[in-house]
């Protein structure tokens, strides 16, 4: 093996990156600095086991769930095993800007990603959160926080592949609905109108387990040696989350029989911008997403904390990308995949590094052109491949 590989692997064979509120990173095309004196507090987060060395749209232009193609190479690929490896990580979070001031505001995203949580059973977590309202940011940080631990409690008492798919999907609804209890009995917290939302992704072998709640988003870019209908011709694109917001007819149910309403703001004599989630009888800033942690006024007019759960099959080797709504909001699915197609497989960190800066950077150009937008962008951008054991 060369040196410049060795180079590479070491690069993912690093501690875990734990960016709670993350300071403002201006320059994009540079993976983000954390002064590890500051974040990782061992009374805040677990004590990490030592690790071995580790190689590390459209919606109709987006590929289904367990679709026949797939469906037929998992059959054809039963009688082997194939393992993840995780080769490259890219991580962004930068705060937006105040609306209309365009002066840079607190950013109230958290995110998080851990290797090798079990050295018998080589799996990945990946946490990515967006916190509102005025206690978001302390919201998300609590929600990662707990989730990472209950994750990884559940993972060190694991041994095989069929207990850990039987026990994560019968237990990962409780460790949500738990965490937003929890939320509710905090005194130091507000959640009156304050939440956040959450999405997980865990890897193993060449299994991948997502779960989320509002409208942070998760997509993986599979690599096809053929041209696909549903995107450019060397990658296809598999929406892992589901997007929960008052325009899901389902979603909107709930809200409505609940004692919520839905509807525009009014500026003027105009209705404008997205719908949101109100209350009929009390006044209560209006919510674009109709699941979350904390957002206690909300949640007696509909808003849970409920997720919704993804098993999906890695066949190809691609990118896993869990992102922010605000950046899907600005820029196109499609827009990512011209980003990541020229850059397919990365030859090193510096590429996917600089493709995850222009995905921020992308997204930042045009929330300028819009007064009233005031996200902060964040994303967690991985490169896997997939290796016969």
């Amino acid at each position: 093996m060369s040196s410049q590989q060795n180079k590479q692997k070491d690069v993912v064979n690093k501690q875990m990156i734990f960016a709670l509120n993350p300071k403002p990173d201006f320059n994009i095309t540079n993976p983000i600095k954390i002064n590890k004196s500051n974040t990782y507090d061992p009374n805040y987060v677990k004590s990490e086991p030592s690790q071995k060395t580790t190689n590390q749209i459209s919606n109709s232009n987006i590929g289904t769930f367990q679709d026949i193609e797939q469906q037929k190479q998992n059959n054809e690929s039963k009688c082997l095993k194939k393992q993840n490896k995780i080769k490259y990580i890219a991580t962004r979070s930068i705060a937006g800007l105040k609306a209309y001031t365009k002066t840079l505001k607190d950013n109230q995203d958290s995110l998080f990603y851990k290797l090798e949580i079990n050295k018998q059973i080589d799996k990945n977590i990946f946490l990515l959160a967006d916190g509102h309202g005025e206690q978001g940011a302390k919201v998300s940080q609590f929600a990662i926080k707990q989730l990472s631990d209950c994750i990884f409690d559940m993972i060190q008492s694991m041994k095989t592949q069929p207990q850990f798919i039987e026990q994560l999907n019968s237990n990962i609804t409780a460790f949500f609905q738990q965490i937003d209890s929890n939320l509710a009995n905090l005194s130091n917290i507000d959640i009156t109108d304050s939440g956040s939302t959450m999405n997980l992704v865990l890897t193993y072998e060449n299994y991948l387990i997502s779960a989320n709640i509002g409208d942070t988003r998760t997509f993986y870019f599979q690599r096809s040696d053929k041209p696909d209908q549903l995107g450019p011709s060397t990658l296809r694109i598999k929406q892992l989350s589901i997007q929960h917001t008052p325009e899901k007819p389902q979603e909107s149910q709930r809200i409505l029989e609940s004692g919520g309403k839905i509807e525009q703001e009014t500026q003027g004599f105009q209705k404008t911008g997205p719908l949101k989630v109100k209350s009929k009888k009390q006044d209560i800033n209006g919510a674009t997403i109709t699941r979350s942690f904390g957002d206690a006024l909300a949640k007696q007019i509909g808003i849970i904390s409920l997720p919704e759960i993804h098993n999906f099959q890695i066949q190809q080797e691609g990118f896993l990308i869990l992102a922010t709504g605000s950046i899907l909001d600005m820029i196109d699915i499609i827009d990512i995949c011209r980003i990541l197609t020229p850059i397919t497989p990365p030859n090193s960190q510096a590429a996917i590094d600089h493709a995850a800066g222009q995905i921020i950077e992308e997204a930042r150009k045009k929330s300028k052109l819009q007064p009233d937008i005031q996200d902060d962008y964040s994303l967690i951008l991985v490169y896997i491949e997939i290796d016969l054991a």
